[in-house]
């Protein structure tokens, strides 16, 4: 493209930077405010150390309309691409639950979670890779969180000691399972997964 300007008339040149700014502009994500009558009640989250992927197991009415109202997502990827803010970045969203990662527990108060339209075993929307791809190279950016640090809910999820269990376990949570696959983690950012 460079070469091309180069040897372009200026009108040439400059409908070619128009265009190229043009695109430019359209592929940037395009992120709507949505926020949850919870977000200002919420406490501000003093660090990100990680990001969590989860998958609403659901279709997206129902889904958003549910973490809406209590507040249990930053932000969700609807199957266009559209992706709403339900929760300030900087303040905490209630969406790990009981969660453990590399020694640490309650990573509601340390992560950003991000709801994708979709389910566990089934591959996302181009359209949602696109703009998943775009919010995880900003939110990781923004917040220095290298690529093993993105986990999915079921990497981060345990259950609590009942009659089958002694003690806290790893419980069978699959939400976001697709995101743990290292071709789709590629396509939609990161290139390293978590040990």
């Amino acid at each position: 493209m460079i070469a091309l300007l180069k040897r372009a008339t200026p009108c040439l040149a400059m409908a070619l930077t128009l265009l190229l700014c043009a695109v430019e502009a359209e592929a940037r994500l395009d992120i709507r405010n949505y926020y949850s009558p919870r977000n200002r009640e919420r406490p501000k989250r003093r660090y990100t150390r990680y990001i969590v992927l989860h998958t609403t197991e659901g279709p997206s009415a129902g889904s958003l309309k549910k973490l809406h109202a209590n507040g249990e997502a930053h932000y969700f990827v609807d199957r266009d691409g559209k992706v709403l803010r339900i929760i300030s970045r900087g303040r905490v969203a209630y969406h790990a639950g009981r969660s453990m990662w590399d020694g640490r527990t309650n990573l509601d108060d340390t992560s950003i979670g991000i709801e994708v339209v979709g389910y566990h075993n089934r591959e996302p929307t181009w359209s949602q890779v696109r703009a998943l791809r775009e919010l995880l190279s900003d939110l990781q950016r923004i917040y220095k969180v290298p690529d093993d640090r993105v986990l999915t809910h079921s990497m981060v999820a345990y259950g609590a000691p009942n009659q089958w269990h002694r003690r806290s376990h790893r419980g069978r949570k699959r939400c976001a399972m697709v995101f743990a696959r290292s071709t789709l983690r590629s396509r939609v950012g990161p290139d390293s997964k978590p040990s």
